[in-house]
């Protein structure tokens, strides 16, 4: 614990329980140092991240953060907590396993989990205070590799700064692997910031891997929310980029097409987030990307407002909506927010979180907006939420914890001590969802066809069905591999399909040989459905990388959602 007026200038947080118990049940374990401390330590999580790291099939979660004894020990911990199911009582297991740290720090943070050797499991790149470090997943066991890539260090010091998805995997070269995008780093010759997109050009035979700088030219980032998908639908990935930044007016929302591994950059808006963050969603489930933002922003015109704001995508034209103008009755500010289908009625809706004013007092808040045909509805629960984060601290995330079908939270930040004259405690929560609606997973694609051509080979499909999400809406995972190579991993990342929503593929630069190609849906809830399978052939001297030169690397190919 520690005494308000370090970090905060709120007042004390009460949360309506009793409430949130209509849809949503705790299942917080109790007793685990990792969710709530004793009463003269915490542990201040800066990052989570969820996926199924021992391939049991089920979803792990991985935290950066930093145990504090106080007025004794302060530790950096990186923590991979494995889902052991839950207890006769319904409060979720986990058994710790500390990470090693190396040069990291638990500071200005992100985690991303991606198959980046197309082995069949998660790995994870963690950034943090000018280090990234890539951890490599062998059966189970991360360890670090010995590369030496650009430091992230986002700048997200500001009061209620939630983790953004900085870090990300995509295949942004369309050569079947991921490559690493890594944002906000220091160039400290220049005293200036860069983005960093590193191609993942495989083993490099003495037992590492390969991560080159493409050289990608993007705009520089100094507190970034990043997302990929096909936003064009020209069979290759493109960029989302926000960059937040409460004290220099760099703040951005933009895309970057990507036309042949060249970066176009298109701003999208015209505003500039000051802070919260900016994030790409389908909300009205017509296969184009709408933009969701939540924060501080400066708008076209100069002015400076708060607000929930959903941007629908027509034709490229963007329409806003405010769904919440703060301060409001409801809201006094709006930290973050996510897409996430959590009713399983096939569209996406938003969990939001921030705070208001109680009686005669500040309280967090969290509440969804429940997507009604395209029209937001408040739910009404008001659910247990942090008063803010603390310093680099505080993060939410949504996650199929039970593996039946919908979408569970956790969210971790700074909470009042009941009784403690304004200390403030480290706590992590997290919600089983309870709502009625059954959710199955989409049919799989149908009428696979691989087509070779001059430039690679194309992949294209018939949409797949779902009991909810339409056809337009649903989004792809692709896995490329060789004969005899391991499969996707068990349970998929808690995000939508690695080559969003369309029904066209171009792959470039494989060895030549036979291949297996496989391709499951996606369904708004993130649930994935079965496969549909291929194969082709790749002819030597013909298909060539981007820039001329032949692949001659035999390495089995997989790409996952990013």
């Amino acid at each position: 614990m520690r005494p308000l007026s370090r970090w905060l200038a709120v007042l004390p947080w009460a949360a309506s329980l009793a409430l949130a118990q209509v849809s949503f049940v705790e299942v917080t374990p109790p007793g685990n140092p990792y969710f709530a401390t004793g009463e003269n330590e915490d542990f201040w999580a800066n990052a989570v991240a969820p996926a199924d790291v021992d391939g049991d099939g089920d979803l792990d979660l991985a935290v950066l953060g930093f145990h504090v004894v106080y007025f004794v020990s302060a530790e950096d911990r990186l923590v991979v907590l494995r889902n052991d199911g839950p207890d006769p009582n319904g409060a979720w297991q986990f058994a710790a396993e500390l990470l090693p740290l190396g040069a990291l720090t638990a500071g200005a943070s992100d985690l991303a989990w991606g198959d980046f050797d197309g082995d069949g499991d998660h790995d994870l790149a963690v950034g943090s205070d000018g280090a990234t470090v890539v951890y490599r997943n062998e059966g189970g066991s991360l360890a670090p590799l010995a590369n030496v890539l650009p430091g992230y260090w986002e700048d997200s010091s500001y009061s209620g700064a939630y983790d953004l998805r900085s870090l990300t995997w995509a295949d942004a070269d369309n050569d079947g692997d991921d490559d690493l995008l890594v944002p906000s780093v220091p160039n400290f010759v220049t005293s200036t910031w860069e983005t960093k997109l590193l191609r993942n050009d495989g083993p490099d035979g003495a037992g590492g891997w390969l991560f080159t700088d493409a050289a990608a030219a993007l705009d520089p980032t100094v507190h970034a929310q990043s997302a990929w998908a096909d936003d064009d639908g020209d069979g290759d990935l493109d960029l989302f980029l926000a960059n937040v930044d409460p004290y220099l007016g760099t703040g951005f929302v933009r895309r970057f097409g990507n036309d042949a591994g060249v970066f176009t950059g298109q701003d999208l808006l015209g505003i500039r987030v000051e802070y919260g963050l900016a994030d790409w969603g389908d909300y009205d489930a017509d296969g184009d990307l709408d933009i969701v933002v939540a924060g501080n922003i400066q708008e076209v015109g100069g002015s400076y407002a708060t607000v929930l704001r959903v941007y629908r995508n027509d034709g490229g034209s963007y329409a806003e909506n405010d769904l919440v103008l703060a301060p409001s009755a409801d809201w006094l500010d709006l930290h973050a927010a996510t897409w996430a289908d959590y009713d399983s009625d096939g569209d996406v809706d938003l969990l939001v979180t921030g705070n208001f004013v109680g009686a005669g007092e500040i309280e967090g808040k969290s509440e969804v907006f429940v997507n009604d045909g395209g029209t937001f509805v408040p739910l009404g629960l008001s659910l247990p939420a942090p008063i803010s984060s603390v310093g680099r601290g505080g993060a939410f995330t949504w996650l199929d914890l039970d593996g039946d079908g919908d979408l569970d939270y956790l969210v971790a930040g700074a909470y009042y001590v009941p009784g403690g004259n304004g200390l403030v405690e480290a706590r992590m929560h997290l919600y089983r969802n309870q709502a009625p609606g059954l959710n199955a997973p989409p049919a799989a694609p149908e009428g696979l066809v691989a087509t070779p051509g001059p430039e690679g080979t194309t992949l294209t499909w018939i949409p797949a069905l779902d009991d909810h999400t339409a056809a337009e809406a649903l989004t792809y995972d692709l896995e490329v591999r060789r004969p005899g190579e391991p499969a996707t991993p068990v349970a998929r990342l808690p995000e939508p399909g690695g080559v969003s929503a369309v029904t066209r593929w171009q792959l470039t630069g494989l060895a030549a040989g036979e291949y297996l190609w496989s391709l499951a849906a996606v369904d708004a809830s993130f649930a994935g459905g079965a496969s549909a399978t291929g194969t082709f052939t790749v002819v030597a001297g013909i298909w060539l990388f981007g820039d001329g030169f032949e692949s001659g690397d035999s390495t089995a190919w997989s790409q996952t959602a990013p």
